[in-house]
């Protein structure tokens, strides 16, 4: 037992203010205090940021593997809170391991998951950026979106959820279009 504490002081910081965020009990939810520990963080070492996103991405696949559902949630929860948070230039890294995340949900078979990605990247898609990446690839996300918004969700409520989330994504996809942020056929969308 002692040699388990002596391991975790010895890992990165990064990693223990991670994993400090998942309770013991995941039904609990986010840890508050260790979420804003962890922003603190990332917000006064941006370089770090990246590292952040890699790890939570990690342990959001095993998660997703192992149908962990709710640590999953906590997981999507924590990068929904960072994204929101560290405005800065490093920000593009992050969101890199972020738009992976949202990808690997959206490839799920699970209806609840997918509308977790789908939240999430509709949040990703109302942040301003001071200078937008024109390198970052869409083209699976409008095409997912566009196939969810004609699959057959087994229940009326959860795919009443889903087409508002996916009507929510085609405005964000429109605005930056027409913003010239990002270039997509008009096929793709659905005009």
């Amino acid at each position: 037992m002692a040699c388990m504490g002596c391991c975790k002081a010895m890992r990165p910081r990064y990693k223990r203010l991670v994993d400090d965020i998942f309770p013991v009990n995941p039904e609990d939810g986010l840890v508050k205090n260790n979420m804003d520990k962890l922003t603190f963080y990332a917000l006064s070492s941006p370089e770090k940021l990246d590292r952040i996103g890699e790890y939570l991405a990690s342990r959001l696949s095993r998660d997703v593997a192992r149908r962990r559902i709710a640590l999953v949630k906590i997981a999507m929860d924590a990068l929904d809170q960072l994204l929101v948070s560290c405005h800065d230039y490093s920000l593009n890294l992050f969101v890199e391991s972020f738009l992976k995340m949202v990808q690997k949900l959206l490839e799920c078979d699970e209806l609840e998951l997918q509308i977790l990605a789908t939240s999430s990247f509709v949040k990703f898609a109302n942040i301003e950026e001071d200078t937008p990446s024109y390198h970052r690839r869409y083209d699976f996300f409008v095409s997912k979106f566009s196939a969810m918004c004609h699959s057959s969700a087994d229940c009326e409520t959860d795919r009443s959820k889903y087409v508002q989330l996916i009507h929510r994504f085609l405005y964000q996809v429109r605005w930056l279009q027409k913003h010239n942020r990002i270039r997509i056929l008009k096929d793709d969308i659905g005009s």
